[in-house]
């Protein structure tokens, strides 16, 4: 009979299915076959896919959480959706906690490098035998409810966390809000980062309706929060939740690559914190998440916030991996992150800049491109290995004529960029999660 050992208790496999008629053997007992098992199941982040029913909604996730004994239900939890800015709030909401004592776990996605990066415990991400042994917890009801490789990952999370005991875990959602798989908890509080155009063929084709998606994460009687909103957004989020707070802050004068605002703290007393990395976006996320936190009662001091924003990594965030040339990895990956970062390289010296760049066909990389390649000597347009890659002929198409070159493949690209660059510019890595994410990977860094 198989079983796996989980944070000191024995997990028996060997369950009965379809009123005791089939009896599984066990077979995840490597990370391997967990990982070979994980991937046979539908991933609609690697395809063109519809916004329905059909495919995504709750009932199927209630079904599994509550087979597996809704282990969601046994740790506070914080729930962010957005457009941009919602995985740097989590990281930074769950930062905040970890420094003020508690137990965390960090549920984000798309990954960058290496899959465990979607489970943190402790700002850790799982361990290969902890992950393995949920898996072969959960093979029975999975092959039995046949949930979506999203569904699947958010269940390992809950469990995982669950199994360690974590005190609160910070949950982003995937796409949208209300139909999202991690949509079956009840947050101690919940945060909406700042939503612009994105997903449309699913959301909606205007704010008012990708609003009203985001916004299907706020509960009656749960506090919420929001980063500053368009107005057609924020009406929506106010007629969901009245009691929505914005928190304020200020940017004050930075130098280098630190990001120093101000923030409202307890009983509305303003202090100064900084944040270290490039974009003045960043100041609008940490003031959402220490009001998340806030909000959802824990107490903080600005000393325990300094602390958490002074060593927290935000990984392909306008993040510097490399210098003399500067490389610059950010997972910039729609029309208003674009923008973003093009204002945060305002403030990087440098005397050409090379962009390599690759998106999603499904996405607006046109209009990314109107935002990124004004700055930009050369680009050089690739692929990640994703079947929803753009094409490069169709990239270099939407360049109109800038100087740009195109390259197989992300290490490809980057092997190329760094040919061109001298130790006075700067390499920018931009377009998509999966482009930063091989980027990372090529230059030997994790997610």
């Amino acid at each position: 009979m198989g079983s796996s050992r989980i944070d000191g208790k024995w997990v028996n496999h060997r369950r009965f299915l379809d009123r005791g008629v089939t009896i599984l053997r066990p077979m995840l007992r490597r990370y391997a076959d967990a990982l070979r098992f994980l991937n046979q199941f539908t991933d609609y982040e690697r395809m063109a896919s519809t916004y329905s029913p059909g495919e995504y909604n709750l009932e199927r996730m209630r079904r599994l959480t509550t087979a597996l004994g809704r282990p969601d239900r046994a740790f506070l939890s914080l729930h962010i959706a957005g457009t941009k800015g919602k995985g740097s709030t989590a990281h930074l909401a769950e930062a905040i906690l970890r420094e003020a004592g508690y137990r965390t776990g960090l549920y984000t996605s798309p990954h960058l490098v290496d899959m465990r990066e979607r489970i943190r415990l402790g700002g850790v991400p799982v361990g290969e035998r902890d992950f393995t042994a949920v898996m072969a917890e959960m093979e029975p009801e999975l092959r039995r409810l046949r949930p979506t490789y999203f569904e699947t990952m958010t269940a390992a999370a809950f469990l995982l966390f669950a199994r360690k005991r974590v005190q609160f875990a910070v949950i982003e959602v995937g796409l949208g809000g209300r139909l999202d798989a991690t949509n079956v908890i009840l947050p101690a509080a919940c945060a909406i980062t700042t939503i612009d155009y994105d997903h449309m063929d699913k959301l909606g084709k205007t704010l008012t309706k990708i609003a009203g998606e985001k916004a299907g994460i706020l509960k009656p009687g749960v506090p919420a929060v929001s980063s500053p909103q368009p107005p057609e957004a924020r009406r929506v989020l106010l007629e969901r939740a009245r009691t929505l707070v914005f928190p304020r802050f200020r940017i004050l004068p930075s130098a280098g690559f630190v990001l120093k605002f101000r923030v409202d703290g307890p009983g509305g007393r303003p202090y100064a914190v900084s944040l270290p990395g490039l974009g003045e976006h960043q100041a609008a996320n940490a003031a959402t998440a220490i009001a998340l936190v806030e909000r959802a009662g824990v107490t903080t001091t600005p000393a325990i916030v300094r602390r958490a924003l002074r060593r927290v990594r935000l990984p392909a965030r306008v993040e510097v991996v490399g210098r003399d040339p500067w490389v610059i990895v950010d997972a910039a990956h729609n029309p208003v992150s674009a923008r973003a970062l093009a204002a945060a390289l305002e403030r990087v010296k440098r005397r050409r800049t090379v962009l390599v760049f690759g998106a999603s066909a499904d996405k607006d990389y046109g209009s990314m491109l109107r935002a990124l390649l004004p700055a930009a000597d050369l680009a050089i347009f690739t692929r990640a290995e994703n079947p929803r890659a753009a094409a490069t002929s169709d990239l270099m198409r939407a360049a109109r004529g800038r100087p740009a070159i195109a390259a197989g493949s992300v290490a490809r690209a980057l092997a190329m960029a760094r040919k061109a660059a001298g130790p006075q510019d700067a390499i920018v890595v931009a377009g998509s999660f999966y482009v930063a994410g091989e980027a990372l990977g090529a230059m030997g860094r994790h997610g």
